[in-house]
């Protein structure tokens, strides 16, 4: 593929706003970890399956995983408040 010209180059302001004013507002943040390289393989490959990126994919597993310990969370103060009724019934 030929080089463009640097002369031919145009810079399209309104184009570059429009477009940060877009990632402004998405709720999604740029950040750095690091992640064994058996793990990010595998995501990887999980990713391919799908035909997603692999951040995707891994957002994806973050947030099943989230929800899943907040709902453990949730039977769990459930399972704690009726113990305490219990307690409550037992020394009346």
């Amino acid at each position: 593929m030929k080089q463009p010209k640097l002369s031919d180059l145009t810079l399209n302001i309104e184009g570059t706003k429009r477009i940060r004013e877009m990632a402004a507002k998405s709720k999604k943040i740029k950040i750095t970890i690091n992640i064994d390289e058996d793990t990010i393989e595998l995501i990887k490959s999980m990713a391919a399956k799908t035909g997603g990126s692999y951040q995707k994919t891994l957002n994806e597993l973050l947030k099943t995983g989230l929800e899943k310990n907040n709902d453990a969370e949730l039977r769990l103060q459930k399972i704690e408040k009726e113990i305490a009724k219990i307690k409550k019934k037992l020394a009346a």
